[in-house]
């Protein structure tokens, strides 16, 4: 049986939590503790951009099984160049200025193959000379209760992650957000420093990925589901952003697992 805590007798003052901090073996509590908080998803990374930390759930959302697919590698073994290169810009920055970055939102495949929508915030990490060594930062689930957009951006984002093999232009989407083609255009380029159809390219490769991990589907098949106009299309993009063909990729990530 626990016991009863005794009242203190030194003041706030003179404790050390500063000392208790750092005699804690590890931080793995705080990977355990987080990956209980729902719609929540924590990671780090080192100073070279090597993720050191992740997850259950930010594993998954990577498009991998295990941990060990995980740690020592960077944005670019598990997004299109375009959009590693922004995030490595973003854990940059905050290295260099100590300040948090807010609420960036992200496609993440689902099960179903649809996309549900996280905002990622960062902060540095320290050592034990105060010196920073890397990044840290958690994902949550945006809705449209809670998403920083345009309510009409929202719901372009919303349609395109059930919808994404299908085909649109700029005035379809511009329609379904109620706004005109140069006004739907200038919200979304605040929102995510890119063009909606740029943006559209970039959940479909997500898609891509997602499916040669997680399915046994013909590369044609994917191509189709996922709004490429045949195999050899999807195959010139997706090694043009990742650096390898979809055969290899897929290859590569069931020898890991």
């Amino acid at each position: 049986m626990l016991k009863k805590a005794a009242p203190s007798s030194s003041s706030p003052r003179s404790f050390d939590a500063a000392a208790f901090n750092r005699s804690l073996a590890h931080c793995d509590h705080i990977v355990a503790l987080l990956g209980q908080v729902p719609d929540v998803n924590y990671f780090a990374k080192d100073e070279q951009g090597r993720f050191v930390q992740a997850d259950p759930g930010f594993i998954a959302m990577l498009g991998a099984k295990t941990v060990a697919e995980v740690l020592g590698r960077t944005d670019y073994d598990f997004f299109p160049t375009e959009i590693a290169d922004r995030f490595v810009a973003d854990d940059r920055a905050v290295m260099m200025t100590g300040e948090p970055l807010q609420q960036h939102i992200e496609p993440v495949p689902q099960a179903d193959r649809t996309f549900e929508w996280r905002a990622v915030s960062k902060v540095p990490l320290h050592d034990s000379a105060n010196r920073v060594i890397g990044v840290a930062g958690v994902t949550c689930r945006v809705h449209d209760k809670n998403a920083s957009c345009h309510p009409g951006v929202f719901a372009v984002m919303e349609h395109i992650g059930k919808h994404y093999g299908r085909s649109f232009t700029i005035p379809d989407l511009a329609k379904l957000a109620s706004l005109s083609p140069r006004a739907f255009e200038r919200h979304f380029a605040d929102a995510f420093k890119t063009s909606p159809l740029r943006y559209l390219n970039t959940v479909r490769l997500r898609a891509v990925r997602h499916l040669l991990i997680t399915t046994d589907d013909s590369l044609a098949d994917i191509a189709e589901a996922c709004g490429f106009c045949d195999q050899s299309h999807m195959t010139a993009i997706f090694t043009r952003q990742f650096g390898t063909t979809p055969r290899r990729y897929r290859a590569t990530h069931i020898k890991a697992a």
